[in-house]
């Protein structure tokens, strides 16, 4: 439980006063559920005199005392729930702060993380450490803590009473404590286990569920509903029998508690009836006493049962987080001075592979210089390396040899985000947010607010904008999930809009008219070219007829260039 303290320190500071507050209630809260206790054997005792003196002038005096000691009893447990319910309040309520605090922690960590780090993992997976994982930690942090702690204060409160009453049968009683919590221990290994291959599981059927609806219209398209039916009750067969396993474990935990409890009242029945009637325990309220402070702990001891359950899970969890944590981004900005980007590029023997299992590189010494204000051909055949270049200037790689320079500069030496705040980027998947066609436009801005009139500048340029109009709501259309209620060139065209608005100095096409007309094509280039007079274009395609008056061509087989020309323009 170190490690989960020490992962969760930094957001118990945060909130010390709040936590500190609600720890002092529950001390209070306790104290309030101590108070009432004595008078119950009191009133057990005054019960009995009055019995065995029934015809004695006393009476009254009894009767007296007894109203006392029974409106004590009803009277505190009431003022004691009030105190609970703002323990509970502070505490969890705490809890979903720091819920809160640790999720936007993790996302904006995910956000710093390279483009390789979502190449070697599921998106399914990092959704389930987002909530699931993030989920059991809160947890342990509230309701885990709060009822541990309220056990642990109870505990001694009890214990320091048990002993004022009677050491001996006090001894009796706490006996199989230590007993209990050996076999807790014990059991919390195998809880331990259980726990991280259900929380596994669970992200493994994520990703299954993520892939399937992402591919849904494919899975349709080729009949396979049937195959990913059966897979999906296969794996949720094995996460069901995963559970059952874990389940196990916890009903066996509790039933282990409720047995030790269970003996700490036969003991206290036994040894107590056994001193009472040998006149060693001369009042009958005192077992009775004792039985109701037994009797107080049961319920912590089984929600213990479900602590422990919970704080296991809970430390998977963070060891789940931590993994990614962890991990540090191998795109590192280390300048943080804002220099101005005029757009010219330099490749220098670059030289790149993804990942260490493709026994070819990716590009193989490429070396080219495109000046400021030029348009770039890149063309080649399909996996030639295109791609890379236009990632490569982007920064979303670095190379694993040579050199890419901006206006003379090292790349890997300016401002990241200075840079891409530059950099106008079309990627081949025209990725569409769940959102608004206005909020899709609008994102690629690089300013705070950003008006109307900008964004449906740039559908214009993008040839896109009448086609908004015609929808219902406009610019206001919500659009389906990945862009579903768009056709393939609405969504390019929006995505060129997106890269549009922020007017950049370099510029990047990624095969992004695949999915348009030629005579749309060549409308947009010309509007482009015609706007961003000083931007540095990048058009990587297959088909670069739609193109005209480009500065620089450039040909890829392999990996290297085959082909490159200059054009006189080019200077």
């Amino acid at each position: 439980m170190n490690s989960l303290f020490a992962f969760s320190k930094k957001y118990y500071l945060r909130y010390k006063l709040r936590l500190c507050l609600g720890f002092l209630l529950i001390l209070i809260s306790n104290i309030l559920t101590i108070l009432p206790i004595p008078y119950i054997g009191k009133s057990i005792n005054a019960i009995k005199d009055l019995i065995v003196n029934f015809s004695s002038t006393s009476n009254p005096f009894f009767l007296k005392e007894i109203f006392i000691y029974t409106s004590i009893i009803l009277i505190i447990p009431v003022v004691g729930s009030f105190v609970k319910y703002y323990m509970r309040q502070c505490i969890i309520t705490t809890s979903r702060m720091i819920e809160f605090d640790m999720k936007n922690d993790i996302f904006s960590h995910y956000q710093k993380l390279s483009l390789s780090f979502y190449k070697e993992n599921s998106t399914g997976d990092l959704m389930n450490r987002l909530t699931e994982d993030v989920s059991f930690i809160r947890q342990y942090i509230g309701p885990g803590i709060m009822y541990f702690v309220n056990l642990i204060v109870l505990f001694f409160m009890v214990f320091i009473q048990m002993l004022r009453l009677d050491k001996v049968l006090t001894f009796y009683i706490i006996l199989p404590i230590p007993i209990l919590f050996i076999f807790v221990y014990n059991v919390s290994i195998f809880i331990t286990r259980k726990s991280k291959d259900v929380q596994d599981h669970q992200s493994f059927i994520c990703s299954f569920i993520q892939d399937t609806f992402s591919g849904i219209h494919i899975i349709k398209s080729f009949v396979a509903e049937s195959f990913f039916q059966k897979k999906h009750n296969k794996i949720i067969s094995e996460f069901h029998k995963k559970n059952i396993e874990l389940i196990k474990v916890n009903t066996i935990l509790s039933s282990i508690i409720i047995f030790f409890i269970g003996t700490s009242q036969f003991l206290i029945l036994f040894f107590g009836g056994m001193g009472y009637f040998k006149g060693e325990i001369k009042e009958i309220g005192t077992i009775a006493e004792l039985f109701t402070y037994i009797n107080i702990l049961i319920f912590p001891f089984i929600v213990f049962g479900w602590v422990v359950s919970i704080a296991e899970r809970a430390k998977v969890s963070q060891m789940r987080i931590c993994e990614f944590l962890k991990k540090k981004p191998t795109i590192l900005n280390e300048n943080l001075i804002d220099k101005k980007i005029s757009g010219k590029i330099q490749f220098k023997n670059v030289s790149f592979i993804y990942g260490n299992n493709n026994k070819n590189k990716t590009i193989n010494k490429i070396s080219f210089t495109l000046m400021k204000g030029k348009t770039l051909v890149l063309t080649g055949e399909t996996g030639s390396g295109k791609t890379t270049i236009g990632r490569l200037i982007s920064r979303l790689y670095d190379p694993d040899q040579g050199e890419v320079l901006i206006d003379n500069y090292s790349l890997k030496k300016l401002n990241l985000y200075k840079f891409r705040k530059n950099i106008g980027y079309v990627p081949q998947e025209s990725f569409i947010f769940s959102d608004s066609i206005y909020n899709n436009i609008a994102v690629g801005s690089t300013e705070k607010f950003v008006t109307s009139h900008k964004v449906h500048e740039a559908a214009k340029k993008a040839m896109i904008a009448g086609e908004i109009l015609n929808f219902k709501n406009g610019y206001k259309t919500i659009i389906g999930e990945k862009g579903f209620s768009l056709s393939g060139g609405q969504k390019q065209r929006i995505c060129i809009a997106r890269a549009l608005i922020r007017n950049p100095k370099i510029l990047i096409f990624d095969d992004s008219f695949s999915s348009i007309d030629q005579k749309t094509r060549k409308s947009i280039i010309y509007c482009v070219k015609k706007c961003l007079r000083k931007s540095t274009i990048i058009i990587i395609t297959h088909d670069f007829s739609y193109v005209s008056n480009f500065d620089l061509f450039i040909m890829l087989k392999n990996g290297k260039i085959s082909k490159i020309k200059y054009y006189k323009s080019h200077n």
